[in-house]
């Protein structure tokens, strides 16, 4: 067995965790950071819809654009880990298919995770910003 593959049955593999828990992490910084940006820039004390002379849109796509990135790398470590469990062999099937879980579980999560994110993309794409509801 080589040390990556060792270091990946390990309960406390960094690359396993950061698959599992990375996305959601992502996802709930990105609806914390949106909602607080979308209070500040259509704050009435707003004079203009800009942060540092950048369009308020602009911002929004950064910031969704940079946890999708978090959310993507999450998942092409997750698979890669699976892909190298799935060939490993190891004297305890219960720690083997544990980390195959976890590998598993954070393709999942970055799929799921990463499809929120995009269509956390359409909105500033439909809706006006920082206009009433009724």
């Amino acid at each position: 067995m080589s040390a990556q593959t060792r270091d990946l049955t390990s309960s406390r593999s960094a690359v396993l965790w950061f698959g599992v828990l990375g996305p959601p992490l992502a996802w709930a910084s990105h609806l914390l950071l949106g909602d607080g940006l979308c209070e500040l820039g259509c704050n009435p004390g707003f004079q203009r819809r800009e942060i540092y002379g950048l369009p308020f849109e602009f911002w929004d796509y950064l910031q969704t654009a940079l946890f999708l990135a978090i959310v993507v790398a999450a998942g092409v470590l997750s698979f890669r880990a699976y892909r190298r469990l799935r060939a490993a062999t190891l004297d305890n099937p219960t720690i083997l298919g544990r980390a195959r879980g976890m590998a598993l579980a954070g393709v999942a999560s970055a799929f799921i995770y990463g499809l929120l994110l995009v269509f956390g993309l359409l909105p500033p794409l439909f809706l006006k910003t920082c206009s009433r509801s009724i």
